[in-house]
């Protein structure tokens, strides 16, 4: 049985309504009872906390009155104060602390808050349900933003972390970045991605058009939800498809140039650990000598990313320059340590095709990425060409391409490749050039969505969003950066009671879901037992 916590000594606080008389016919309030008393923590201290009702004099109201100042101190039936629950979630938040640090900053206060690591979780819970309940609130600060900048300009994304697990999908107006709205999907399908756009109509904002990748699950919903909106789709995702072929042969190539390079770390560790090797070098040569074994370590090191930097490409060049200037060397000053260097660069020279193919291709790529790369005018910032124009150049480049499909049958597949994407894409690639406020990528939602993702590892050290998503779901799109901590307090304490109830009782929904299926799976017989044995007992 759960015990009754005891506070000794503690102040006795008394508070009445901030008026005195009555609103209705202006007589005098008298004290009509106790509204509540309770113990009340916060980072000031701790009180024992007494709301006094009062009624009118005359008794031309029923209605009692009580002050507002108190009910503002802390939720209803909870004991710390709404100052100590905003410190406890930007703690954790904002400045990505554990929650053993939260506890042992908060019990190192003067006054010290007595609380315990386990009640620090409970509340940052709560922090995030006011979060969800004031949401309104951050909505309004970017009302007039949004107004001012035509409507919403509507980014879609989800942070996927495994196949097969949930997603939080994250629906941002790309003009302020105001979160609008999230949800957890188990299934991200074409009604259940339309039912959380029609909770975005709802807001009441006006959307001027929507970016997104090219799900067809999105592109198919927000047709269905808002068919007359333009719907563009996010250049570099698109770029990063077509130039797909490319990066895999770069990325194989990378492979195979670095695998000879492995035997660096034995050359390193002889010219360290065996100076008879190099005591007859002069101390510029043996300078040179570690300048080329950091020189093939940064080769080692070399990464790419789709799709403008390719990393077998440059490990390929480095490779030959590397070669050229060693057999240099050797032709100079002939040493054992510059021989097995040269030894694990040459090999690079057979991969010469693969190079020059991927080169190639990659050209041809570059030239479709210059094509949309369309630059705005100085002044408006409006785009120097439109969606029809820039529609015509790529089709006029692809059909150039086309051409030398015959004569270089090596590429053609990469050709094809090239048009098929460029056709299916095409319905959305070219709404940027019409709508001013549109986006060409929809990087800005990846970067939000990175950020959960990082402030998940910084608090925690883990890098599966698996749990963290399961436990939170959509709450964690509810914080903002640019939240005041005192002004969240004035939001928190203005939080209708049922409101953070009916929230509360949505998470535990959530997470009521994860538990039955944690269980089922830690011992099935005995949740299909309970579960026969629940059905058997009706209400």
């Amino acid at each position: 049985m759960k015990t009754k916590k005891v506070y000794l000594q503690l102040p006795n606080l008394y508070y009445r309504p901030e008026f005195e008389r009555c609103p209705d016919c202006a007589a005098p309030l008298i004290r009509s009872h106790t509204a509540w008393r309770k113990t009340i923590i916060s980072l000031k201290g701790s009180a024992r906390v007494y709301n006094q009702a009062y009624r009118c004099r005359c008794g031309c109201s029923a209605q009692s009155h009580r002050s507002v100042y108190a009910d503002g101190l802390s939720l209803p039936y909870y004991t710390y104060g709404y100052d100590i629950i905003v410190y406890i979630g930007q703690a954790r938040l904002r400045q990505h602390r554990t929650l053993p640090e939260i506890h042992a900053a908060l019990s190192q206060m003067t006054p010290p808050v007595p609380i315990s690591e386990r009640q620090v979780q409970y509340l940052f819970d709560v922090y995030l349900l006011l979060l969800a309940c004031t949401h309104g609130r951050q909505l309004a600060q970017y009302r007039s933003q949004i107004e001012a900048n035509g409507g919403v300009v509507l980014a879609i994304d989800g942070a996927k972390p495994e196949k097969g697990q949930p997603g939080l999908y994250i629906f941002r107006d790309a003009g302020t970045g105001c979160r609008l709205h999230a949800a957890v999907l188990y299934s991200a399908d074409t009604e259940s991605i339309a039912q959380e756009l029609r909770v975005v109509a709802t807001l009441g904002l006006p959307i001027q058009a929507v970016i997104s990748d090219d799900e067809k699950a999105t592109v198919a919903a927000v047709a269905q939800v808002w068919p007359d909106k333009p719907h563009g789709l996010c250049h570099t995702h698109f770029l990063k498809v077509v130039q797909k072929p490319v990066y895999e042969a770069d990325r194989q190539l990378a492979i195979v140039l670095k695998k000879p390079l492995r035997a660096l770390n034995q050359i390193e560790r002889a010219f360290q650990q065996s100076p008879e090797l190099v005591d007859l070098l002069s101390s510029k040569q043996k300078q040179a000598l570690r300048r080329y074994l950091d020189a093939l370590r940064a080769v080692l090191l070399t990464k790419g990313q789709s799709p403008f930097r390719l990393a077998g490409v440059t490990i390929f060049e480095r490779l030959s320059q590397l070669t050229a200037s060693l057999k240099q060397s050797q032709s100079q000053h002939p040493h054992d340590l510059l021989t097995r260097l040269h030894q694990i660069t040459q090999p690079s020279h057979a991969y010469h095709p693969d190079y020059e193919r991927i080169q190639r291709q990659q050209n041809w790529f570059g030239g479709l990425a210059d094509l949309f790369h369309v630059p705005t005018t100085q002044i408006h910032q409006w785009t120097t060409q439109t969606g029809s124009e820039v529609a015509q150049a790529v089709d006029d480049y692809l059909q150039s391409l086309l051409c030398l499909r015959d004569e270089l049958t090596e590429d053609a597949a990469f050709f094809d490749h090239i048009s098929r994407c460029t056709q299916r894409w095409a319905d959305g690639l070219y709404w940027t050039y019409e709508v001013s406020a549109l986006p060409r990528t929809n990087n800005a939602l990846e970067v939000d969505i990175g950020d959960i993702k990082e402030q998940y590892r910084r608090i925690t050290g883990r890098r599966t969003l698996k749990d963290y998503l399961m436990r939170y779901g959509p709450y964690l799109a509810f914080d903002d950066e640019h939240n005041d901590p005192e002004e969240l307090r004035q939001w928190f304490a203005e939080v209708e009671h049922q409101e953070f109830v009916n929230e509360r009782a949505k998470l535990e929904a959530m997470r009521e879901k994860l538990r039955n299926m944690q269980r089922f799976r830690q011992d099935p017989l005995a949740f299909l037992a309970e579960t026969e044995r629940l059905w058997a007992e009706p209400d």
